[in-house]
């Protein structure tokens, strides 16, 4: 039994039943010169990667595996959607990367401090929403008790959320990407200028979407064994 797929279930065992899994085989992925133009970091990374196509509840998912530091298996479980076509205004870098390689459904033996801790998905453009992941009222209500206008987030892309509801969204318009998070646990944010606290948080030396999915290669990639 491949051993990239055996560890795979071992750690994701919690979330995925094996009796859903089947049509396992290893695969070698194709990414347009346009994908490894605009991310060359992560393209960097995928090719290090060992890959298998499998099927889960007859959805199509992808599972990327390397060996880390520690020579122990780590990797993302992808879900690809060739057949989908988001209503929402997806900007281009994010379609792309959704084209070719899919969203992070779960990772596994992640890096710690990682973008990817945490995460209840990233990048699925299925999961994918408008706004601030229900967040409204409170934000709302702080900038209402501080006199603090509110920015226009309505058309943000909520495109990766945590396991405690914070939501990491860029602006369609600007591309820019910023954490909204009711709480502060973080070592690589700071509070949006002039706006409330706890709510809109830049990222350190992360403006733009592709930032941030470079970023998160970046730090699987200095795993690498």
């Amino acid at each position: 039994m491949n051993t990239d797929f055996e560890a795979f279930k071992e750690h994701l065992s919690w979330l995925i039943h094996p009796s859903l899994i089947d049509n396992i085989s290893e695969a070698e992925i194709s990414l347009s010169p346009k994908f490894t133009d605009t991310f060359p970091i992560l393209t960097d990374l995928l090719s290090q990667a060992r890959v298998l196509n499998l099927n889960i509840d007859h959805h199509p998912h992808r599972l990327f595996s390397w060996t880390n530091k520690n020579n122990e298996v780590f990797g993302w479980l992808n879900k690809t959607e060739p057949d989908f076509t988001s209503t929402l205004p997806l900007i281009d870098e994010h379609q792309l990367l959704q084209n070719e390689i899919g969203g992070i459904r779960e990772s596994f033996n992640q890096p710690h401090p990682s973008l990817s801790n945490n995460q209840e998905f990233m990048f699925i453009g299925s999961d994918c929403s408008l706004g601030i992941n229900d967040w409204d009222d409170y934000y709302e209500d702080l900038c209402k008790s501080e006199n603090i206008p509110p920015i226009d987030y309505k058309n943000f892309i909520s495109f990766v959320i945590e396991a405690n509801g914070n939501t990491t969204v860029y602006d369609p318009k600007t591309k820019e990407v910023f954490l909204f998070a009711h709480d502060h646990a973080f070592d690589n944010v700071d509070f949006l200028e002039n706006q409330p606290e706890y709510t809109f948080h830049t990222f350190h030396n992360i403006t733009y979407f592709t930032d941030y999915v470079e970023a998160l290669a970046q730090e699987w990639k200095n795993e690498l064994l």
